[in-house]
């Protein structure tokens, strides 16, 4: 289970103490900065003269609570690890349950959400050029490699020179490494 860390940010005390309908109502607002990554205030102002504190610390709490919704959406927690998650946070009960029947309504949403804009891979062309002469170059050679990456976000064109290919090759190598290594595997494992 993905528990929150002690550093992390951890719900304000208005926040953890808040009823169902208060608590749901800035679970709303938090889920759309998930999905939308925009992280305006409006009406962060008139929340915080009901609940009579200042605009940074209703900002704090969405930020807060945008953190925990976020790891629930990201890692497609069930419920009762939703609710262990938010408990973690410092939620009471009632705000635990409210937040976790709006993840369950909209966690099919959000996820679609998430994954739509996650590039996938399509296609990589390449060609190699080798400018062979020019007034500057005399009597060597200047070879790169021309890329095309097709995603399901479109085409991107690149150029890059072969040590770069290769150190991104050496990067990629050593990633695919960790992905089978014992640790990876059980995280993997742990995480379906």
């Amino acid at each position: 289970m993905a528990s929150l860390e002690e550093e992390e940010l951890r719900i304000p005390g208005f926040l953890a103490t808040a009823d169902a309908r208060v608590a749901q109502e800035f679970g709303v607002i938090a889920l759309e900065r998930v999905m939308t990554g925009k992280t305006g205030m409006r009406g962060f102002g008139k929340a915080a003269k009901v609940l009579q504190i200042s605009v940074e610390e209703v900002e704090q709490g969405v930020a807060s609570l945008t953190t925990v919704l976020a790891r629930c959406v990201r890692y497609y927690l069930p419920r009762s690890q939703q609710l262990l998650l938010l408990a973690d946070a410092g939620l009471q009960e009632v705000a635990r349950e409210a937040l976790a029947d709006l993840l369950t309504e909209r966690q099919e949403e959000l996820y679609g959400e998430i994954l739509s804009s996650v590039a996938s891979y399509r296609n990589l062309n390449w060609r190699l050029d080798i400018q062979v002469a020019s007034r500057s170059l005399q009597q060597q050679s200047r070879p790169s490699y021309l890329l095309a990456l097709a995603t399901s976000n479109g085409v991107k064109h690149m150029e890059a020179d072969f040590s770069v290919l290769k150190e991104v090759c050496a990067q990629l190598e050593a990633a695919l490494a960790e992905s089978r290594s014992a640790y990876s595997r059980r995280f993997q494992r742990f995480n379906k």
